[in-house]
């Protein structure tokens, strides 16, 4: 038989798994003499109701079987003032369910109570693509973002401002038997080179996390090598081409000399680079660089004319030749000018003399 106000106050309690959580009890408006605090449990791991721990008067805790509490269950209350609450270590999503804690006391008897408690599990999270996208016109999954046993159920959402209205998701949920939750959220989207490298976000909400989970992730495209461009670095003192491709992945350059081989000693090809050691016209030709990668592959060319020192200095003994030609010519023009014009007026002065001399000549035979 009871008596009239005494009884047992305790409250419900929400623990994220992993972290420790304390169940309260007290009895209160009684002066009986404490004989024994018991605590029982129905939980997802033991579904029948039973006594698993035991707190005597002395303060000495005895468990009553392994039922996988042992050594996670501390008792921390005051048998002076009849608490007898209890923490329970590193709380599993198998240890939710009903505690009951009852209080035996001379000569009244028993009183309980039961505290209802949930476990909740953060969700673990991911941002992945199952099959790397390539290149095309087609609409195919960009980025998948997990939200795995979860309890409860977790909110899966994105933020796409980089594509605006060119993307779409698709959201799927999954039940699992013991209570937790997984939810895959697809972000869909045709793949282009634009959408390369784009940065996104996956945001996950759920009452086990303090604050929502923010996810970045980088999309990423796949496609082959796009225009080969071949240009002679300035950077290098020495004569060297650069092979630039886009792709994604990063292409693998070959260097070829078209219609036959490099000399070895002269020429050094070095993945992007092609390196013209020792210049001579043995290097002239035409060169090509081809760019792949597991998608595709393109080509370009550059035409190398190397003029050697012989050459060079013939030429310039050429143009010398020359320009000494051209001033003997201009020399000569201008002599014979000068000496021409000399001759010119002094036949003009002889002529000029003997027709004065014929009209005398004239007069006197008149």
């Amino acid at each position: 038989m009871f008596s009239q106000g005494i009884r047992v106050i305790g409250g419900s309690r929400t623990v994220v798994q992993g972290e420790d959580v304390d169940l309260s009890c007290s009895l209160l408006e009684t002066d009986e003499e404490l004989e024994q605090i018991t605590w029982q449990k129905r939980t997802l791991e033991e579904p029948e109701n039973h006594n698993f721990f035991l707190i005597y008067p002395n303060g000495v805790t005895d468990f009553i079987s392994s039922n996988g509490l042992e050594n996670r269950v501390q008792f921390f209350g005051n048998l002076t003032e009849n608490i007898g609450s209890i923490r329970i270590k590193a709380a599993r999503l198998l240890d939710e369910g009903n505690f009951t804690c009852v209080f035996s006391v001379f000569p009244s008897g028993v009183y309980s109570i039961e505290i209802p408690l949930t476990v909740l599990v953060p969700p673990v999270t991911s941002v992945t693509v199952d099959v790397p996208p390539v290149i095309g016109e087609n609409e195919v999954f960009l980025a998948s973002c997990l939200a795995a046993g979860a309890k409860p159920q977790a909110e899966v959402r994105w933020n796409t401002d980089a594509f605006g209205s060119l993307v779409r998701t698709v959201t799927n949920s999954t039940q699992h038997a013991n209570g937790t939750t997984t939810v895959v959220s697809h972000l869909l989207g045709v793949p282009t080179r634009a959408a390369n490298q784009q940065q996104v976000q996956c945001v996950v909400k759920q009452s086990a996390l303090a604050t929502e989970r923010t996810l970045a992730y980088t999309i990423n495209i796949n496609y082959p090598p796009q225009t080969v461009n071949i240009t002679l670095s300035e950077a290098s003192p020495a004569t060297v081409f650069l092979c630039v491709a886009d792709s994604n992945p990063k292409a693998i350059y070959t260097w070829t000399r078209v219609g036959q081989p490099w000399p070895q000693s002269a020429v050094r090809a070095e993945g992007d680079t092609l390196h013209l050691i020792s210049l001579s016209s043995e290097l002239n030709g035409l060169y090509t660089c081809e760019a792949s990668n597991p998608y595709g592959r393109a080509t370009g060319s550059q035409y190398v004319h190397v003029v050697s020192n012989t050459s060079a200095a013939c030429w310039v003994l050429l143009v010398i030749i020359f320009l000494i030609v051209v001033a003997a010519a201009a020399g000569l023009i201008w002599y014979r000018w000068k000496n021409g014009k000399c001759l010119w007026s002094s036949f003009m002065g002889d002529h000029q003399f003997e027709a004065q001399s014929q009209v005398e000549e004239d007069e006197a035979g008149v």
